[in-house]
């Protein structure tokens, strides 16, 4: 419309009638945008979304992020199996991006040339578990697992590269120090974190358990938030 209106200013014979003309409908252009955008803002406030898919939409965007590291290193996501309408978890937000975050980290600083991965997720309770942190849950609270699989791929032999096992108590300072974060993070949550190594298969798994929210949460999205949460149907 203020493309349209500035080039109607050539059929007045008056120039400054036309100028203003101009200024006039830019003006109430302005004023209508403005409206908009104010309306846009107070049907967010009044109207929250029930929040779904946090550990998904994390776990695929972290991926993304770091999609360069994998690539230069040749990882291959071997397996990716998520739960459908997974729940979500009483952890926060920040606190679930610090632990995703991190561990991801640990698997590239890890993982070998031309490894794989593999990433798991599904909602389980605690009965008949035989873990060693069974005594961190609480019987009447189910859980999310989310499984971290890591495989020292050999792709001339295309089997598994039959390594040594990730030595566990001559780590990396680094590495460790990550892990050790993670998991406080995680049991500080009411959660649990545990590692095995397979030295056979060449193979390392890290499996976290966190508690599921019972409540339906809600939340309120800035309009670009809005527009992604309905671009991924959810």
């Amino acid at each position: 419309m203020k493309t349209l209106a500035y080039y109607s200013q050539e059929n007045f014979r008056d120039r400054d009638l036309g100028d203003y003309f101009y200024t006039v409908v830019s003006e109430d252009i302005e004023k209508s945008i403005s409206v908009l955008d104010c309306f846009c803002d107070y049907l967010n406030i009044i109207t929250p979304v029930k929040k779904t898919n946090t550990i998904h939409s994390l776990l695929e965007e972290i991926l993304k992020e770091n999609g360069k590291e994998f690539e230069n290193k040749n990882i291959r996501i071997i397996k990716k199996q998520f739960e459908p309408d997974l729940p979500e978890t009483t952890v926060t937000d920040e606190q679930m991006r610090f632990i995703l975050n991190s561990l991801f980290q640990y698997v590239l600083f890890s993982i070998s040339l031309n490894g794989g991965l593999g990433i798991l997720t599904r909602s389980v309770e605690p009965q008949g578990w035989k873990v060693e942190a069974k005594e961190r849950f609480q019987k009447d609270m189910k859980y999310i697992e989310i499984l971290i699989i890591l495989t020292h791929f050999d792709s001339q032999e295309k089997s598994l590269d039959l390594l040594p096992s990730l030595p566990t108590d001559h780590r990396e300072e680094g590495t460790d120090l990550i892990l050790q974060m993670v998991k406080k993070t995680v049991e500080k949550n009411r959660g649990a974190m545990e590692t095995k190594s397979y030295a056979q298969k060449g193979m390392r798994l890290i499996s976290l358990f966190l508690p599921i929210e019972r409540r339906n949460v809600f939340q309120f999205l800035l309009p670009a938030d809005r527009q992604k949460k309905v671009g991924r149907g959810d």
